[in-house]
This record gives structure tokens, sequence and C-alpha cells, in this order.
């Protein structure tokens, strides 16, 4: 097997990033600071890289598409379109970038929120079908949320904007806080499992 296949090679480059990551970021001392600032710019550059490559693979995608008169090669030339028309804006006119940006570019993507707003609804529905106990406290903290978005709701029913800004602080912050904490101690886990050659599967 030749060595440039071999698992130990990108399981030794983790480990050498992860350690001059950690002692980069906890140690202030002018040489650490200095290697990690420059790891930091490899980082940039290979995500930069990653980036350009992903450009390819899309170019060449849609360019196979459209030479083969593929099923909705049509909408190929609308990618090659909007492509060169941001990248022709961004050096030659900055003003019409941001008209782009702000007048195409947003509004669009609004709308595509629009169009999952449907399945989230759909999605709730199903979420909020009263059959368990545990579904009908979901329901009524939902609810209450609404409500407390909605001002409206509480012109008519006084004091639900407080039991609404209760949830949202102790109840809804605890949970969110519990998650975030628990992905966190997965994550670290799984850095230690992959710095230990436990986790082999990202060498191939």
């Amino acid at each position: 097997m030749s060595w440039v296949r071999r698992r130990e090679i990108p399981l030794l480059i983790f480990a050498i990033t992860f350690i001059i990551g950690c002692f980069g970021y906890y140690i202030e001392h002018p040489a650490m600071g200095k290697i990690y600032s420059t790891l930091f710019d490899w980082v940039l550059l290979m995500s930069n890289l990653a980036l350009g490559t992903g450009l390819i693979a899309m170019t060449l995608y849609h360019g196979k598409k459209i030479a083969k008169r593929e099923k909705g090669y049509e909408m190929s030339f609308v990618v090659f379109g909007a492509l060169i028309l941001m990248f022709v804006s961004c050096y030659a006119s900055p003003a019409s970038r941001e008209y782009l940006y702000a007048k195409i570019y947003t509004p669009a993507s609004i709308a595509i929120l629009c169009f999952t707003g449907f399945s989230e609804i759909s999605g709730l529905y199903r979420a909020f079908r009263v059959r368990s106990v545990e579904a009908f406290f979901l329901a009524l903290a939902g609810f209450i949320l609404l409500m407390h978005f909605a001002p409206v709701y509480g012109f008519f029913i006084p004091g639900v904007e407080k039991v609404a800004s209760w949830l949202l602080d102790n109840p809804a912050m605890g949970a969110s806080r519990g998650i975030v904490i628990g992905v966190a101690i997965g994550t670290i886990a799984i850095a230690i499992r992959v710095l230990l050659g436990y986790e082999k599967a990202y060498t191939g």
C-alpha cells in the first residue's frame, strides 16, 4: 500500500492541527501565536480552494447537463447567467452588485423560505396533534408563545406575555443550554476518538 493512502497520514495531520489549535487558543506565547495564525491562514486558503473546487464541479455538472440536453437543462442556463452576472457586477460596478443582492437575491431567498413554510406548518400540525400528555403541554406552550409574538392576544388576554416570557427565559432557555452542552460534549468525545485513532471513517 502506498504511503499516500495510509490511514496514519490523515490521523497525524489531524492530531498536529488539533494540538496546535488547542494550545494556540489557550496559551499566550509569541511563537505559538505565530504558528496558530499561520495555521488559521492555511485553513482560510484551503476553504477558498474547496470553494473553487465546488465551483469547478458545478460548472462541469451543468455544462454536461446542457451538452446532453438532459431534463431541466434550461435551468442550467439560469445558473450560468446568474453566476456570470454576479461575478461581473462584483468587479465592474459595486452599486449594481448591491442592487442585485438587495432586489433579486434577498426577495428570492425570502420566497424560498415562504415555500418551506408550508412544509413547516404541516409538520407543526402533526406535532401539535394532542394524543398524549406530552403533546398537550407542547401544544399549550406553542400556543402561548404564538400569542406572545402576536401582540393582539395580549390585549384580549392580559398576562399572557408574562407567561410566554417566563417560558422563554426559564424552561426553553434551560433546555436549549442543555442541548448545546450535550452537543459540545459529543463533539469533544468524537474529537478524542479521532485523535486516539478509534474513529477512522474519515480516513477512507
